[in-house]
């Protein structure tokens, strides 16, 4: 990876600021923080914890922001917004560090791989909207029961982010291409899951027909 002077990569912006103990952070604080590369900056804080493997529910919250930034995004806003209750919303000391431990160095790997800030291919508007339209589909996937399957999402989620600010329409369709291999590969393990639940159910209906009493 190679970036013009005085210019740092997504993950070291994110550790400097989360890095930062001697205040309380907030949501609020990260937008503020992040500046005009908010929108980028934070599909990627968002999506740094939803890397780690989940139960169904835990990752909600982070993943509905998500959704809500990046259809704001889609529909052409330029500046994040976010209800006062969740911007004064704290960021846990606990989350902070497993972002800088475990999920920082998996954004700085996939930066050396698909950041190349030293040749960008500017993105025109309806691009990046495009690219925030991903972001809305692979937050709802991850918002959907999909026990431990979180991880494949959240990456492209991360990749989309790293898309937006370098700017390069060759990782845009790259990514795009993921987000449809993701689309089919969690829909179709959701499909088989509910077929064999709905199997169950009527197999043990079968079996105990004096509930249907």
């Amino acid at each position: 990876m190679s970036c013009p002077s005085g210019s740092k990569p997504p993950s070291e912006i994110i550790r400097d600021t989360i890095g930062k103990k001697e205040c309380i952070l907030t949501v609020e604080d990260l937008i503020n923080a992040f500046g005009s590369q908010s929108f980028g900056l934070m599909f990627i804080v968002m999506a740094l914890p939803l890397t780690i493997p989940l139960p169904p529910g835990i990752g909600f919250i982070p993943a509905a922001l998500l959704c809500v930034w990046s259809f704001q995004r889609m529909l052409g806003r330029t500046t994040l917004w976010v209800p006062k209750a969740i911007g004064k919303r704290e960021i846990s000391q606990t989350l902070i560090r497993k972002i800088d431990a475990k999920a920082l160095p998996l954004c700085a790997r996939l930066e050396r791989y698909f950041l190349n800030c030293s040749q960008p291919n500017m993105l025109n508007e309806s691009e990046i909207r495009l690219a925030s339209l991903a972001v809305v589909l692979m937050s709802m996937l991850i918002m959907l029961p999909t026990p431990f399957l979180n991880t494949i999402p959240a990456v492209i989620i991360i990749l989309m982010g790293l898309t937006i600010l370098n700017s390069n329409r060759r990782l845009l369709w790259i990514n795009m291409s993921f987000s449809l291999l993701a689309l089919s590969f969690i829909g179709s393990t959701l499909y088989v899951g509910s077929e064999f639940v709905l199997e169950e159910i009527s197999d043990f209906l079968k079996a105990n027909p004096s509930l249907l009493d």
